[in-house]
């Protein structure tokens, strides 16, 4: 299991979530929809760096 924390956006929570181990959509940027424990709405977060779908590049 691959370990992902990201921040929702609404509340400002920092939230962790376990996804299933994928080795090929590892090594490209994918999107998981993940329900949100903070907010209890669904957020797409890249599996990789943490980052929601949408957020500004750094």
């Amino acid at each position: 299991m691959a370990h992902v924390l990201y921040q929702c956006p609404r509340t400002g929570m920092k939230v962790q979530a376990w996804l299933k181990d994928d080795s090929e959509s590892a090594a490209q940027a994918t999107f998981e929809l993940l329900h949100c424990p903070a907010c209890s709405q669904m957020h797409f977060v890249d599996r990789r760096t943490g980052h929601l779908l949408g957020d500004k590049k750094e």
